[in-house]
């Protein structure tokens, strides 16, 4: 499912979701047999040139946006069950008003290869363009 940019300069970039590796062997076999509704409500996360849309949930969605030029860092985060499988935890801080939050994006298939490209989107839309000047 990808979303329609909602302005005319927002372009897709990346779109991935909560891998099920991530819930490990007995979780997965213990979801299995419940019908597997935990699998229905993961993470799903799109990322733009302007922001970061996460949404989860099965009988409550839940869409949190970022913008991408309040990002203030980017962590990736694996145990040796997750780098075994290829996922990892993703940190995204974020600075809203005077307030630093934390978002974390659980269970990311291919971790380093999403850090990259929101960091990419951030020197895109956060480092000043054009010849730099001092002001004195």
């Amino acid at each position: 499912m990808t979303l329609p940019p909602t302005t005319p300069s927002e372009s897709a970039l990346l779109t991935t979701r909560e891998s099920k590796r991530s819930y490990g062997v007995f979780w997965g076999a213990a979801c299995f047999l419940l019908l597997g509704l935990p699998f229905l409500g993961r993470q799903r996360i799109h990322i733009t040139n302007e922001r970061i849309i996460i949404e989860q949930g099965f009988w409550t969605k839940t869409r949190d946006d970022i913008e991408v030029f309040r990002m203030r860092d980017v962590v990736v985060k694996q145990n040796l069950y997750q780098r075994i499988v290829g996922i990892g935890d993703i940190v995204l801080k974020s600075m809203e008003g005077r307030t630093e939050e934390l978002h974390v994006l659980k269970g990311v298939p291919q971790p380093v290869l999403v850090a990259e490209t929101i960091r990419t989107a951030w020197n895109a839309v956060a480092r000043p363009k054009g010849p730099s000047t001092a002001v004195d």
